[in-house]
């Protein structure tokens, strides 16, 4: 039974092509469509102020969704009025949401759209893959707008350059958008719960690989710190096997993203790929923004995976079943459980100031390495952290990192040991002067950019500088130690840490702030006692 292009996928790349007959017979038969019907629609919608400026015209109209603003805008209000979905326990990050045509795949991506309802975002960062043009890095555009049937979506430039910047392999390519759906029809819905507030930041991805995405998702996680964005990667589940076969596929691939682990996501797809599923030929048409997107928003904080509900074209009133295509909305979020609690209590900050003591001594004395055997949640979700050593009361090494790429305890147990041993401005620590080191173990909030020097506040903030690709950066205990007013602190932080300008901060260097909770330990020999 031959299938409607819209329900699904078709991938260059990566997914088993149908029989090359019906396939040459659809493209023919497409390509008239849209040669004599959608120039002359998009001709007629879009309103001549709109047609002058730098729009990108829509290249599925009229076959993925409707084509008339009033039927599309009835479909939407109607598909989002039957979302049953509640509120999350918590602060929405991102969205996985499918792309295929409305009638297979919008009733479930209503699901994830209907979280929208009374939310307000400056930027929508959609992660799609390329379904047509193969390409490495990422695809920008460089359009001004976005047309649809229900108006116009203004583009954030700012993001665009932003992203370019942070990643290399990231250029515009406005090939690659020409017949795209995958973000395309996302529009639709956010016009409908996020009216014309929010700008839009398109990205298309062919380059799946674990490098690319996380370049782009560390690119995303910078821009967004100083925002309110949301993120979006777009996806469609299992291609094309029989219904049964399909529940089952994606009911495992869910079951990895749940994880909110990446390496799991790719794991699971290529085990399920390997048992041979008859007509399989993708678990995830979208592993890329998936993976994208799993690691941004670990990087902004969030720490839930959320299904809200599944489904197939099978499903879909007279889909066929012996061929189909799956489709899930998802949603990421940080816990509020996780935003009342904000710090460690005492019991962990103890648990940690010992596991980087001992991880300190174990490293001088025989070189190994303590395992982390903590089970507290706490300690293991991905932070940031400094660990200062002091002896005497003076530095004695100082290393951390300012990225929650890893668990809070892995993080402080390798920053205790580079402190001790890598710290270019120190010796390594020696074994007789293990007995007089104090610690502070100093745990970062995520890094968050200001417009300027007025926004930082030197008793409470920790700064960043960046400009060039030099980076420096101030713990908050520095002011205080030192005695610097604000311009005094941000002049010694672009010289001595960064390698730039005493001025750099004024003349357009990038600025961060963070908050940390400090804790110490003192040294545990008695004044006096020390060996020398």
């Amino acid at each position: 039974m031959m299938r409607a292009p819209w329900v699904g996928c078709r991938l260059r790349v990566g997914c088993r092509l149908r029989p090359v007959f019906f396939l040459v017979g659809f493209l023919i038969a497409a390509g008239l469509i849209l040669w004599r019907v959608a120039p002359r629609k998009e001709a007629e919608a879009m309103p001549a102020a709109q047609a002058e400026a730098r729009v990108r015209p829509p290249a599925v109209m009229g076959t993925f969704y409707p084509a008339d603003p009033a039927d599309l805008s009835a479909v939407v209000r109607g598909l989002l009025k039957q979302a049953d979905v509640g509120p999350l326990s918590g602060e929405l990050v991102a969205l996985i949401v499918p792309h295929a045509g409305y009638s297979y795949s919008a009733p479930v991506a209503a699901y994830a759209y209907r979280l929208l309802e009374g939310k307000r975002f400056d930027t929508v960062a959609i992660v799609g893959p390329s379904h047509r043009l193969p390409f490495g890095g990422v695809a920008l555009s460089d359009w001004d707008q976005w047309f649809t049937p229900l108006g116009r979506v203004v583009v954030d430039r700012d993001g665009t350059n932003a992203i370019s910047e942070a990643d290399a392999a990231a250029r515009v390519n406005n090939l690659a958008y020409d017949q795209e759906h995958s973000i395309e029809v996302q529009l639709p819905f956010l016009q409908a719960t996020l009216g014309e507030g929010f700008k839009l930041l398109p990205l298309l991805m062919s380059d799946f690989s674990r490098s690319n995405c996380s370049a782009l998702a560390k690119a995303l996680a910078d821009y967004a710190r100083d925002k309110s964005l949301l993120l979006i990667a777009s996806s469609d589940m299992s291609h094309y096997p029989r219904y049964e076969d399909a529940v089952r596929v994606d009911k495992e691939t869910l079951k990895a993203i749940e994880t909110f682990d990446p390496v799991e996501v790719e794991a699971a797809t290529r085990k399920l790929m390997d048992e041979g599923v008859p007509n399989l030929s993708t678990c995830l048409c979208g592993e890329g923004p998936v993976k994208t997107v799993l690691m941004a928003a670990r990087l902004l904080g969030a720490d839930r995976v959320q299904v809200l509900h599944y489904a197939n074209s099978g499903d879909a009133s007279r889909g066929p079943r012996e061929s189909v295509v799956g489709y899930s909305a998802v949603a990421i979020y940080r816990t509020k459980a996780r935003q009342r609690e904000g710090e460690l209590n005492a019991e962990q900050q103890q648990r940690l100031l010992s596991l980087a003591r001992q991880a300190i001594e174990e490293h001088v004395r025989t070189g190994r390495e303590v395992p982390v055997t903590d089970t507290d949640p706490a300690l293991l979700r991905p932070a940031a952290a400094f660990v200062t050593l002091r002896e005497n009361g003076q530095l004695r090494g100082c290393i951390g990192s300012l990225e929650p790429d890893q668990p809070l305890a892995n993080c402080v147990r390798d920053r205790a040991i580079m402190a001790a041993t890598s710290d270019p401005r120190f010796p390594s620590v020696r074994a007789q002067e293990l007995p007089a080191l104090e610690l502070e173990i100093s745990v970062l909030s995520p890094l968050r950019r200001v417009a300027g020097a007025d926004d930082i506040d030197i008793s409470k903030h920790g700064v960043v500088v960046s400009s060039g690709g030099r980076r420096g950066v101030f713990l908050p205990q520095v002011a205080k130690e030192t005695g610097w007013n604000r311009e005094e602190l941000l002049s010694h932080l672009c010289q001595e840490k960064a390698g730039l300008p005493r001025d750099a901060w004024k003349n357009g260097a990038a600025l961060y702030v963070f908050t940390v909770q400090a804790f110490t330990s003192p040294a545990p020999a008695e004044k006096g006692d020390v060996p020398r």
